[in-house]
């Protein structure tokens, strides 16, 4: 618990890539151009839940991928959140919502791919095992509830604990 308290919102974390992505994305407080709209697209969604899809949408944002490959529970909310793209960038992405099947894990990642998964700690746990077993996912961003890899072959190896 101490781990991620000291490192939450990028404390104590060494690498400037790592920290501005921690900092400006992942807990960026700040709301985004989209958010309006989307919160009153989808008014009945809890405030965790909100939150929860708000970072998605900055994890989007900031990656802008070509592509969005999503698999498990989404529900309607969090794919309006994932939607919101760019073409410009060659990332590829991949999210894995809660109670994603085991089988799906792609065999081959590209680099630049970026891995999103939701629910690590109970109905994703397997997967997310599995997958930090790759030794091509350069950094790894542990939040609790969701978890993220970068793969990235300039980068070495970084797991951080949010």
């Amino acid at each position: 618990m101490i781990r991620r308290f000291l490192h939450r919102y990028g404390f104590g974390i060494q690498s400037p890539w790592a920290y501005s992505l921690v900092r400006d994305v992942l807990f960026e407080s700040l709301r985004y151009y989209a958010f309006d709209d989307l919160r009153h697209k989808h008014p009945h969604l809890s405030r965790k839940e909100r939150k929860r899809n708000e970072q998605l949408f900055r994890i989007v944002n900031h990656f802008k991928p070509s592509d969005i490959i999503t698999e498990g529970n989404c529900s309607p909310a969090t794919l309006d959140y994932l939607q919101q793209k760019g073409t410009e960038g060659t990332v590829l992405l991949y999210y894995f919502g809660p109670e994603s099947s085991k089988e799906i894990i792609p065999t081959s990642i590209p680099d630049d791919a970026v891995v999103v998964i939701d629910d690590i700690s109970r109905s994703n746990q397997t997967l997310w095992e599995q997958l930090l077993q790759n030794p091509r996912a350069t950094a790894v961003f542990e939040m609790g509830y969701r978890g993220m890899m970068v793969f990235d072959p300039k980068r070495i190896r970084q797991t951080y604990q949010l």
